[in-house]
């Protein structure tokens, strides 16, 4: 009995096989980038957002004690004797 080696069916494996974890690379990539744009997009709106609250904070602080200078009552704190500090 003589046995037979037979080629296999499907000769061109290698090189599909190759392919297709090249176009499923390239598609995790495409999938990679537009993710990472989103996240870039999403943190500029945070920072323009924490920007702006800083903005308006430091406006209200600003009011605010400009109120307090000026009002007769509360304007005693702003008056520091000699050697006095303002305790910060």
């Amino acid at each position: 009995m003589t046995t037979m080696l037979f080629a296999p069916l499907d000769s061109h494996y290698e090189e599909r096989a190759a392919l297709h974890r090249a176009a499923r690379l390239e598609l995790l990539h495409n999938r990679l980038v537009k993710r990472l744009e989103k996240v870039n997009n999403l943190a500029d709106e945070v920072e323009r957002a924490a920007a702006e609250l800083a903005d308006i904070t430091q406006a209200s602080a600003i009011e605010a004690f400009r109120g307090a200078m000026f009002s007769s009552a509360s304007a005693g704190f702003l008056r520091l004797e000699a050697g006095q500090t303002l305790g910060l």
